[in-house]
């Protein structure tokens, strides 16, 4: 029994799709990428944005019309449409945030497997553990906790369980994700917080990297950063979620908080992460930002020397505050857009820059015809020669050069005799 996978959206989407790839695959599924060969197709949805939304109904209306095969889609799309989708996709099935949990079993019953084979189809060295969902915030522009609802933190038991477990199947780095990462353990009784679980989390076995998906800057205090500086298999890559680097638009958001704020914790994780990779999600267009607000942004981005950004154009959302703002002309967010993507291709060569000639230290994710990339322990992604033997061992690569922002070129210290010859 075949399934194909795809998503769309946040890295909790991810973690969940690479959780039931695994248990279906446990259970005796194959997976395919190609959808023609399934029996099945499972996609998890996002609607974010207008975009995302938009992206998402195509895809299925695509799907609907080409092929036979029956999908299960399960995720934010479907908590705000379900009764409209299940009109329109007769012989689809659907799951909302809530019912996810019974998906696999779902599948289980209704597409039998009688085998008790059980498949490896992922390079399985990194994964993403998803830690907590919901958010308790209310922040303008965000649909999000209207999908996903309040705060809900996964028992530290139960996570440090997935780690061993995922530690058992080969995996080397864990990935800790969440609508509201930083919010980990709040609504648990007793409470607990993200960085006893992180502190738990470094004892397990084989696990060689922990790394933390964004970060909400509301929570972070200096004792956090400077306890987690302690771990030594804390990753020094931290990505935070800003929105923006002008106070009124801030203001505007309800996000609380100051860019002032935002520079003092960089320079707190940079006292103990000096050659850390940081990067933040900014948001342009929102309603009612000026020019003088843009360009504060910039000037913050510059100021406090981020790394990389990741940019999103302002999408009104149905339910939220901001629905009911002023919207900036389309022509001026796109123009603003292209403007602060290419400071952000300056910085991100910028960071890759420094370490030509340096080793770092990280982990292979991919092979491919000729080549191999390694994730390193600050983020940067290296193309290295073909290694055998080194899938699931943490690995240090010399960085010969860098090929564009995104991509550098390197060679493995160890082994240099393992090295496959590029004929082979």
């Amino acid at each position: 029994m075949k399934f194909y996978v795809d998503y769309f959206g946040c890295r909790s989407n991810q973690a969940e799709i690479q959780e039931w790839i695994v248990a279906l695959e446990n259970s005796g599924y194959r997976r395919t990428p190609d959808i023609s060969r399934a029996d099945f197709g499972i996609l998890n949805t996002c609607c974010v944005t207008r975009k995302a939304e938009t992206d998402i109904l195509k895809f299925i209306d695509k799907a609907y019309k080409r092929n036979d095969v029956p999908w299960i889609i399960a995720g934010c799309t479907v908590s705000k449409d379900k009764p409209r989708l299940k009109e329109r996709f007769k012989n689809y099935y659907f799951f909302d945030n809530t019912e996810k949990d019974r998906l696999v079993e779902f599948i289980r019953q209704t597409f039998p497997v009688h085998h008790n084979v059980i498949y490896h189809s992922a390079f399985r060295s990194r994964i993403f553990l998803k830690i907590q969902d919901g958010c308790n915030f209310r922040c303008s522009f965000c649909i999000v906790p209207l999908l996903r609802g309040k705060s809900q933190s996964l028992p530290l038991i139960k996570v440090i369980e997935k780690a061993r477990y995922y530690a058992s199947l080969g995996y080397r780095e864990i990935i800790l994700t969440g609508i509201n990462l930083s919010s980990y353990g709040y609504d648990l009784f007793p409470r607990e917080n993200l960085l006893n679980l992180i502190q738990e989390l470094a004892l397990v076995k084989d696990i060689d990297f922990i790394r933390l998906s964004s970060l909400d800057p509301r929570y972070i205090k200096f004792n956090f950063v400077k306890d987690i500086s302690a771990i030594k298999k804390i990753t020094p890559s931290f990505h935070f979620s800003f929105q923006s680097g002008s106070d009124a638009v801030l203001r505007r958001m309800k996000r609380g908080g100051k860019t002032l704020d935002f520079i003092k914790m960089l320079e707190d994780f940079r006292q103990f992460f000096p050659a850390a990779n940081f990067g933040a999600d900014i948001m342009v267009g929102f309603p009612g930002e000026t020019e003088k607000e843009f360009n504060q942004s910039i000037d913050f981005i510059l100021e406090s020397r981020l790394n990389y950004i990741h940019i999103f154009p302002f999408s009104p959302r149905e339910g939220t505050m901001a629905e009911r703002m002023t919207l900036i002309p389309a022509d001026i967010v796109k123009r603003r857009v292209k403007e602060m993507k290419e400071v952000n291709r300056a910085i991100r060569l910028a960071y890759r820059e420094r370490f030509v000639d340096k080793t770092v230290e990280g982990i292979l994710t991919e092979e491919n015809g000729g080549y191999a990339l390694f994730i390193s322990s600050n983020f940067l992604c290296i193309k290295v020669p073909l290694i055998k033997g080194h899938k699931k061992r943490k690995l240090l690569v010399r960085v010969e050069r860098t090929i564009n922002e995104n991509l550098s070129e390197g060679t493995v210290v160890q082994a240099q005799a393992q090295v496959l010859e590029s004929a082979h």
